[in-house]
């Protein structure tokens, strides 16, 4: 069960749905509730109901969400990555190696934040490039980073 504000999201197996049925007449009987059958999509994350043979499974994605970040950072012809980082590339800042430093970091905090979703909701696979970038977004010296050597 999901609890957004005041949206309540249940989720169950088919062969559940008795039980689900049931605490669906008792929450009514104590709230007003508007059943809105299957939901679609739950905080831009986009929900799927698919079979499997005999049965039937749930998928989560966030397909529409990313494709607004890539336009956003006008990067929609960039290509993917199976592992988006090496977990053993060392990252430094460039004030380190010698190198200047961008003045104006908010872009890269923008990436970064809007990545942090995906991460967190349904891209787990991203989420350890994500915070090793995002950790040089809140020091001074963040201006670009380079892989050491």
């Amino acid at each position: 069960m999901l609890l957004y504000v005041d949206d309540i999201s249940i989720l169950y197996l088919e062969d559940a749905t008795k039980a689900a049925t049931e605490v669906n007449a008792r929450l009514s009987e104590k709230y007003k509730i508007t059943n809105l059958r299957p939901a679609r999509q739950f905080l831009g994350i986009e929900i799927h109901h698919e079979k499997y043979g005999t049965g039937t499974g749930v998928s989560l994605g966030q397909k529409a969400f990313i494709t607004t970040i890539l336009k956003r950072f006008n990067m929609q012809n960039s290509c993917g990555a199976s592992t988006p980082m090496d977990s053993n590339v060392k990252l430094d800042l460039a004030e380190d190696r010698g190198e200047k430093e961008l003045k104006d970091i908010k872009g890269y905090q923008a990436i970064g934040d809007s990545l942090m979703y995906a991460a967190l909701a349904t891209r787990p696979d991203i989420s350890f490039a994500v915070a090793a970038l995002c950790q040089y977004n809140s020091c001074p010296y963040t201006g670009h980073l380079t892989a050491a050597k």
